[in-house]
């Protein structure tokens, strides 16, 4: 059995590489495009990124270059292998 401690230890561990992965799609964008996402909007799961909140200007860009994106956010970061933008 898990003492507490090394059970926050483990929670605390997702979360800094949830908010890593964040901060890599974030920059991503804001390097390429110079658009500002914000950490919130922006959620993960099944190898989608989905981006909330967001202009449908904005969206229309990263749709357009969605291959970019991925490569870009797949080179800076190894914790989920994005497939997909939203």
């Amino acid at each position: 059995m898990l003492s507490i401690s090394e059970f926050f230890k483990r929670v605390g561990g997702i979360q800094a590489r949830e908010i890593a992965f964040r901060v890599a799609v974030q920059s991503a964008i804001k390097e390429l495009f110079n658009i500002e996402i914000p950490i919130e909007s922006i959620s993960f799961k099944s190898g989608t990124v989905s981006l909330k909140n967001v202009s449908s200007s904005a969206r229309s860009v990263i749709f357009v270059k969605k291959a970019l994106i991925l490569d870009r956010v797949n080179s800076l970061q190894s914790i989920h292998a994005v497939t997909n933008i939203q």
